[in-house]
């Protein structure tokens, strides 16, 4: 008898493992069936991004093709930039971008959900750009002076910001969560303690709050890229000074705070070129210069009589990176392609939920992301030729040269002009016979194994 139980449990251990292994190798199938990245053409993905936005700064001012107006319609002068100009000229400049609501709350919210009616309470958790990198594995910090706000604060993995939003009398704070590593928060709070505004006054204030952040965010991306080389980040800047400059010194001192500014930005892309980084450089609204009964020159955005001129409406969008093109793009677009885009040139292939915005053909390339309700082939042809082909229900094709394609999916066919990134949902109702194959394998494995099991246990 003892003997007999013996036999039973050596064949019940040999059987097991028999069993498990098939079950593993037809899952494995199935897992590798339903999702897939190829690599149809070599695609230079950054390695991060640093998004600078410049709080106040109309593209009216400038850009080359625009002349700005005050409200009585007169003229006004323009900022005499080199380094921004030399930036555009090795990246893509996008011509009009206007912002929906010009001021600083909802702008900052646009930007970073693509949602054009975004304000603070939009910004939340799985909504922003800031959700969608972290999936990808990237970190998220910040050094904003305005467009602060709780629930952008809540967003970033480490944020320098300044409490008090005053050039006067500034407050800087650091909040952080775990996921920052120790030496880069170190590196923050050595910031926390020096403005370098002592014995700073007037404009020479302005010009020396606005060159403390941009001076540590480029501290921050060139210590991340030397001791952290592996670690993806997305670093958000906002520089202050230049709204407040609009509207507390005139439109020449506001000028000349953007020439200023103009002259520390180039450290900070330099940074950005050498270490595979996108920069995009942009705004959360612009400004509108109006006279006042005594003859004082005075700057706003928000108000209706400001928010509904192009001088407050239009932002500038400069990218550069090394997935990026050299090219200047015409026609208008809004404030909430930036967050889309953004992502584009990560090629991070992921939607953002409120999202309503476009995305700007910046890349040398695009990629196609095709989802299916079923794992099925997916063929993707350009005219007669078949460029890529893969077996999936998830599959993202990186590296595809802009033109107009044709996707087959079974029966199914869509055709598509690929100028940007896109992402296309299709309900395939062919059957997959390889899916059926390989669940009527697990079935057969699962009922046989029991029932061998069940005869083994009876003996």
């Amino acid at each position: 008898m003892k003997e007999s139980k013996k036999k039973n449990y050596m064949r019940l251990r040999n059987i097991i493992p028999i069993i498990t292994l098939t079950l593993i190798v037809c899952s494995l199938f199935l897992s590798v069936a339903s999702a897939a990245d190829l690599v149809v053409n070599p695609v230079h993905s950054p390695k991060g991004a640093v998004l600078l936005i410049i709080d106040g700064m109309g593209s009216s001012y400038i850009y080359p093709e625009f002349v700005p107006y005050d409200l009585d319609g007169n003229e006004v002068g323009k900022a005499n930039l080199s380094n921004i100009m030399l930036i555009t000229e090795s990246g893509t400049r996008v011509l009009d971008v206007r912002a929906p609501n010009p001021s600083t709350t909802p702008g900052h919210s646009i930007i970073t959900t693509g949602y054009s009616d975004a304000n603070k309470d939009t910004v939340g958790e799985m909504i922003t750009i800031f959700d969608v990198v972290r999936k990808h594995d990237y970190i998220c910090m910040a050094v904003m002076q305005k467009g602060d706000f709780e629930n952008m604060r809540a967003e970033q993995d480490a944020i320098l910001f300044d409490e008090s939003h005053s050039i006067n009398e500034p407050s800087i704070t650091l909040d952080h969560s775990i996921s920052c590593p120790t030496d880069v928060l170190e590196l923050m709070r050595g910031y926390q303690d020096n403005l370098f505004l002592e014995e700073k006054e007037g404009v020479d204030r302005y010009i020396a709050y606005n060159e403390w952040a941009v001076g540590a965010s480029d501290a921050i991306a060139s210590f991340m890229c030397e001791n952290h080389p592996e670690q993806k980040f997305l670093l958000t800047v906002n520089v202050g000074a230049v709204d407040s400059a609009g509207h507390y010194l005139g439109s020449e001192q506001y000028l000349y705070v953007i020439e200023e500014l103009d002259k520390d930005i180039y450290s900070l892309y330099q940074t950005c070129l050498e270490n595979d980084l996108i920069f995009i450089i942009t705004a959360d609204h612009g400004m509108a210069f109006d006279l006042t009964e005594r003859g004082r020159e005075v700057g706003g955005h928000a108000s209706e009589k400001y928010a509904k001129t192009l001088e407050a409406q239009r932002v500038p969008l400069i990218i550069n990176g090394p997935n990026i093109r050299k090219y200047v793009i015409n026609g208008t677009y809004g404030q909430e392609d930036i967050a889309p885009t953004l992502l584009s040139g990560l090629d991070v292939m992921n939607l953002l939920p409120y999202s309503e915005g476009n995305i700007i053909p910046v890349k040398k390339y695009a990629n196609l992301r095709v989802v299916t309700d079923q794992p099925a082939d997916v063929i993707v042809k350009k005219g007669d030729l078949t460029v890529a082909f893969a077996f999936g229900d998830d599959i993202t094709f990186f590296g595809l040269f802009p033109g107009n394609y044709t996707i087959r999916v079974s029966s199914y066919e869509e055709n598509l002009n690929l100028d940007s990134d896109k992402i296309v949902e299709i309900q395939n109702s062919g059957t997959d016979y390889r899916v059926i194959i390989a669940t009527a394998m697990i079935s057969v494995v699962m009922l046989g194994g029991l029932l061998i099991i069940r005869r083994i246990m009876r003996e």
